[in-house]
């Protein structure tokens, strides 16, 4: 049996798709992404067989960009094709986002089962689009629809071996694999304000120069975010999908800003499920105030850390990959 995986964007759209495949073997997965240097530097330290589209998506683009996007669309699909034909892939998985669209279409048009993994709180569009034609949808967090598996999201194997502990080395900060520029902007002077002791290890995106400085170290990608997160007191950062289900998994406590104009404002209600437990604290960016995140702060390193994890751990998502994969080589 060979799958075929859609999966683009973020590395929190794909860190889950490769978690999947890996429960199939690479021989018989075939990736179809789009060509952000991102995308091809996460894949191509996976080792799957992944064919880049030049694609990029349709929300949020200016009028002559979305008169143009069918046309690409159209080419796109006339290359998936020819793969599809080329590979001969059984099944299909689609992981949103704006390159599912292709996978839906082609799967459509050769008749190929469909798998939908949905990675938020709210169904996204392509998802949306899709799931009349699936046979099943995975979600992470519950959705209420009739098709739907709730296995969570598949997290990284790294993550089965590790736990949250009290002694640690630093405060994590992180925008996002692509940064935050917010988050560059407004927290490290904070930082000095609020006057803490311990070690911050802030992730600034790959367009930021920011120099390390006082107990604040600068890093542009952090190579292995599961050591990073396990030596973590505590997590300052957005709240998609994948960055939730990493953090419940080891049980690391969080303050969550969620990215304001995220479609749907998915991430403020992933953030807000996060922590229905008391495992962290939601701040929104359109009203972030000084006084407010520097009261949080202090705060976090007076709490008991130790409690915080056990709020914020959820194992649902270890076992995430193996379950959707298992159900997927059923039909």
């Amino acid at each position: 049996m060979k799958i075929a995986i859609f999966a683009a964007g973020t590395g929190g759209h794909i860190y889950p798709a490769i978690s999947i495949a890996e429960k199939f073997g690479k021989d018989n997965v075939i990736f179809i992404a789009s060509n952000r240097e991102l995308e091809k530097k996460i894949f191509s330290d996976s080792g799957f067989d992944v064919k880049h589209l030049n694609i990029s998506g349709f929300r949020g683009k200016n009028f002559f960009e979305k008169i143009l996007w069918p046309i690409n669309l159209i080419t796109c699909l006339l290359t998936t094709l020819s793969l599809f034909l080329k590979h001969k892939p059984d099944k299909v998985l689609l992981m949103g986002n704006y390159i599912s669209v292709i996978g839906l279409l082609t799967s459509i048009i050769l008749m190929k089962k469909i798998f939908i993994h949905e990675q938020n709180s709210i169904l996204g569009s392509a998802n949306k689009l899709s799931l009349p034609f699936a046979i099943k949808i995975f979600s992470t967090f519950k959705l209420g629809h009739k098709k739907e598996l709730n296995y969570g999201q598949p997290v990284r194997s790294e993550f089965k071996k590790m736990q949250h502990e009290p002694n640690k080395e630093h405060i994590l900060v992180i925008g996002g694999s692509q940064g935050a520029t917010f988050f560059n902007d407004n927290l490290p002077k904070l930082f000095n304000a609020a006057g803490i002791n311990s070690k911050i290890l802030f992730q600034t995106g790959m367009h930021s120069s920011l120099e390390s400085r006082d107990k604040i170290e600068f890093v542009q990608f952090i190579e292995n975010m599961p050591t990073a997160m396990s030596k973590a007191k505590y997590i300052i950062c957005r709240a998609g999908a994948s960055t939730v289900a990493e953090i419940q998994s080891i049980g690391l406590p969080a303050i969550f800003i969620p990215l304001p104009n995220s479609i749907d404002n998915h991430q403020q209600k992933n953030a807000e499920i996060a922590c229905l437990d008391g495992g962290g604290k939601v701040i929104s960016q359109n009203e972030f105030k000084k006084e407010d995140f520097l009261k949080i702060l202090k705060d976090f390193d007076e709490l008991n850390l130790q409690e915080l994890s056990k709020k914020m751990r959820k194992s649902i998502h270890l076992d995430s990959a193996e379950k959707i994969a298992n159900e997927i080589k059923q039909y």
